[in-house]
């Protein structure tokens, strides 16, 4: 309801009504009016257009801003990947240091997991629920759900050493050839920027235009050196801050020297091939012989795999064993184990022993643990110190 506002008049009555009749209707309309044409010269000046920008040449300005990208100690990304064009769309928030170290969180179709990346070795930890969205088993997936699981590229939807450490994501961004020689001054997100149109069909990037900085990329695929693809990304840039960064090894560190020797290996499929080879000779000294493969065929990399193996009698107990091997991708293992009952006895007595094997695979060694926390020392140091030692090689290549 409009509000009422009373007047008072001292004219007469006919005129007081008059009045009044006027003020309501103004009232209701609700109109204001504009009597600037009523002053001298009113109606023949127009309103000046604002100036057009100066036209920015933009193969300058994005040399410029990929000089300053290159010489981030470590980057802040927020926004989405994929794996390529058309795969599934995962959010990101990440922060990527120079070295290529990593941590941050990943989220597809309303799952969200953690994400690290250290020494060369890119681990996931989530729920059940985003492994198998994933289509990924293996011989300890129970083991999979709430825990660090090392991972491959496709698993994760990017490689953050490979493309986002700041050195790498300045020589691909500088690949790409400028396809307009002028930017075209945007405002984008309430900031003045200048876009930049790159070469091919989706290609192009926002650079502040007061500090110069790369604020956001739109790449249809982030092709590393010496790679055939990438993924598809749309990303919001920042650089870390030393907060950022210290906060950033930290949780590294800890997560390293505290969780990732529990990790499992979900890079290959890892599968019995056949069925098992079980021996038992007086002792009862028993022998179990099995082959693993990459049940999958389409794994990367090579997983550290452990057979256990446990003989059993109602009688005489358990005895146990284990095996352990490399499993590079596509191909076979044999992993083969013993135990000896040793029993020894006056009559002669038969035993029928039972078998049986599982199989673990492990995402990180204790070797391994070692070398990965000297590397995240001697890379703090140097990120800190304004000179990263560049970024890792694709984490699906290492043990």
């Amino acid at each position: 309801m409009a509000p009422v506002s009373h007047s008072k008049c001292r004219s007469s009555r006919r005129w007081m009504l008059a009045a009044a009749g006027a003020c309501v209707a103004l009232g209701l309309a609700g109109c204001s009016i504009d009597l600037s044409h009523l002053r001298p010269g009113g109606g023949d000046e127009e309103e000046p257009e604002p100036e057009p920008a100066e036209p920015v040449a933009a193969a300058p300005l994005l040399e410029e801003a990929l000089e300053d990208l290159a010489a981030y100690p470590a980057l802040a990304v927020t926004g989405q990947v994929a794996e390529s064009v058309g795969e599934d769309v995962q959010d990101a928030t990440l922060t990527v240091a120079d070295g290529g170290a990593a941590g941050g969180t990943i989220r597809m179709n309303g799952v969200e997991g953690e994400l690290v990346q250290a020494d060369k070795k890119l681990y996931i930890n989530s729920t059940e629920s985003f492994w198998l969205d994933q289509g990924v088993f293996g011989p300890d997936f129970d083991d999979f759900d709430g825990n660090w699981v090392r991972s491959a590229t496709d698993q994760a939807g990017i490689n953050p050493a490979a493309v986002l450490a700041p050195a790498q994501l300045a020589d691909i961004l500088g690949e790409l050839e400028v396809e307009d020689e002028e930017a075209v001054e945007e405002n984008l997100d309430g900031t003045l920027t200048h876009k930049i149109d790159l070469a091919g069909e989706r290609n192009q990037l926002w650079i502040d235009a007061e500090t110069n900085q790369i604020q956001r990329i739109e790449i249809e695929e982030l092709v590393p050196e010496d790679a055939d693809s990438g993924p598809q990304v749309r990303l919001d840039l920042a650089e870390a801050d030393e907060t950022e960064i210290e906060e950033l090894y930290d949780d590294l560190t800890t997560v390293a020297e505290d969780e990732l020797g529990a990790s499992r290996d979900a890079r290959i499929e890892v599968g019995w091939e056949s069925s098992p080879t079980m021996d038992c000779e007086p002792g009862p000294h028993c022998t179990w012989s099995n082959t693993v493969h990459d049940a999958g065929g389409d794994g990367s990399g090579t997983v550290h795999v452990r057979m256990d193996v446990t003989f059993s009698n109602d009688d005489i107990g358990d005895q146990e064993c284990s095996d352990t091997g490399k499993l590079e991708a596509g191909s076979t293992l044999e992993l083969s184990c013993d135990a000896d009952y040793n029993i020894v006895s006056s009559t002669q007595q038969s035993y029928e022993i039972n078998g049986e094997a599982a199989l673990v695979t492990r995402g990180l060694t204790g070797g391994q643990q070692e070398d990965m926390l000297a590397a995240l020392e001697e890379q703090r140091e140097a990120t800190l110190a304004g000179g990263g030692e560049g970024s890792e090689e694709a984490a699906d290549e290492e043990d």
